[in-house]
């Protein structure tokens, strides 16, 4: 009988090994895919600097469920109840950082909502894609008729926030 629990306690030790040993090369692969250039922020004030830096952190956190959700288009026999739950919390993570950034957005002093909008940012594109989505992703949303699937629709937003971050890093005063 000792046998037999020594034996199922060596098999949940390496099971648990390589899950980790797995988790570890994805998140390697993803550190070494490439460089995020710096922002170009001395221009801006102080508002805009961080609504700045919080899209670029945003469309970077976006990747992590994207990319968790393309993992869930393939058959995995060592898919766990947990890597599911941990799915639904990254989507759950991605819906209040996205709601985060609209409220930043929403905060924005007059003077810096303007300079916002005349160097072409908005969060209208951003809003209407969680509106799509009834206000958060989720796993269930995966598939919805007549729209591309939730990974794609969630790059869609993560290339707004490429193009909000270059519009904020455009200098719109030239100097003579």
């Amino acid at each position: 009988m000792a046998v037999v629990e020594l034996a199922m306690v060596l098999a949940a030790v390496g099971y648990g090994a390589y899950r980790l040993v797995r988790s570890q090369a994805s998140a390697r692969r993803y550190l070494e895919d490439g460089e995020e250039p710096p922002l170009e922020l001395d221009h801006l004030s102080s508002s805009l600097r961080r609504l700045a830096q919080e899209t670029r952190t945003l469309r970077i956190s976006l990747e992590s469920p994207i990319r968790s959700i393309r993992e869930l288009l393939h058959a995995d026999i060592t898919r766990t109840h947990e890597d599911i739950e941990s799915i639904d919390h990254a989507l759950m993570e991605a819906s209040r950082q996205v709601n985060e950034w609209l409220a930043m957005v929403d905060r924005l002093p007059e003077r810096d909502r303007q300079r916002f909008e005349e160097v072409g940012g908005s969060a209208d594109t951003v809003r209407a894609a969680l509106s799509a989505e009834n206000g958060a992703f989720e796993r269930s949303r995966f598939h919805v008729e007549g729209k591309p699937t939730l990974d794609l629709r969630m790059m869609a937003l993560g290339r707004e926030l490429v193009r909000i971050e270059g519009a904020l890093q455009v200098r719109s005063r030239i100097y003579r």
